[in-house]
């Protein structure tokens, strides 16, 4: 069955969600403009008068991407630990809403057809994020927030691994399932204890 028509600029907004989408589930070799086309509900050749090409859409789909992952970032001003748990918060409601995009952010798949530029953008927007994380640690260190006896590049791990892990962004539904049942303020108060909490039981503030 054909979609309804769409205002252009929505249309085209809805192909390049449909590619992040086909992407995330089917990989590479599912990115086909009749794949786009079938879920969008339009016929193949219809995609080609919103895009010159599939390269486009790849374009189009990153610039998404890019736009949704980056409003996920704190207003500046906070103190560090607050603008970790702003950008926690953030991306595990943005995951859970749409699954797809840290799905890409922790996978090859969307720049293995970006390109090289479109593969350098995909890259840049994920160590952005790792970048923020480490220096809003680090900060968090120096002003004595957090915990100063693993290295920071050990919590920024623990940061990313419990984001990804609240998300829910495997594949595996069982996996998925136990993600939901944490929300995001319980999830984010677990993972400060261990930001914060010692292996002697102390915490900065009482060191």
């Amino acid at each position: 069955m054909l979609a309804k028509r769409l205002p252009a600029p929505e249309r085209r907004r809805q192909i390049a969600a449909t590619a992040l989408e086909i992407l995330s589930t089917d990989g590479v070799r599912g990115l086909t403009a009749r794949a786009i086309a079938e879920r969008v509900g339009v016929k193949d050749g219809s995609l080609f008068r919103h895009f010159a090409s599939k390269e486009a859409i790849v374009d189009a789909a990153i610039d998404a991407f890019e736009a949704l992952m980056g409003e996920t970032f704190p207003e500046p001003g906070q103190g560090p630990l607050a603008a970790l748990a702003e950008l926690f918060h953030r991306r595990v409601t943005l995951a859970r809403a749409r699954p797809e995009l840290l799905r890409l952010a922790l996978s090859d798949r969307l720049t293995e057809v970006a390109g090289a530029r479109g593969a350098a953008r995909v890259h840049a927007v994920v160590e952005r994020s790792v970048t923020f994380i480490r220096e809003q640690l680090t900060l968090a260190r120096r002003q004595g927030l957090v915990r100063d006896d693993v290295p920071v590049e050990v919590l920024v791990w623990t940061v990313t691994g419990v984001l990804r892990g609240a998300a829910g962004t495997s594949h595996a539904p069982s996996l998925r399932r136990r993600a939901a049942r944490f929300d995001p303020a319980g999830a984010w108060h677990s993972l400060e204890l261990l930001l914060t909490q010692r292996t002697d039981g102390s915490s900065p503030e009482t060191r």
